[in-house]
């Protein structure tokens, strides 16, 4: 019996509002940097969503042409924002 193991990986995912082309409708952009994917949806949640089924796509088109999958180390990071008051 063929034992199915898993790898897990992280990806960092940059999600931005946007406007679609074409349509000048909001909407949010979703990218991962490191595998030059992106994708969309109406809200944060939607493209978050699409971005993970693009990434899971995506890499399983690279390991059956048999090309190496890139792996990120993002628990090395923390990234934040800071908001802060300027003069006017």
């Amino acid at each position: 019996m063929k034992s199915s193991t898993k790898k897990y990986l992280e990806y960092r995912i940059l999600i931005t509002s946007d406007v679609r082309t074409g349509e000048k409708k909001s909407c949010f952009t979703a990218m991962v940097p490191i595998l030059g994917i992106a994708t969309d949806g109406d809200t944060v949640g939607g493209a978050f969503e699409n971005i993970k089924k693009m990434i899971e796509f995506h890499l399983e088109a690279l390991r059956k042409e048999g090309q190496p999958i890139p792996e990120e180390r993002v628990t090395d990071e923390f990234i934040t924002t800071a908001r802060v008051a300027v003069p006017a």
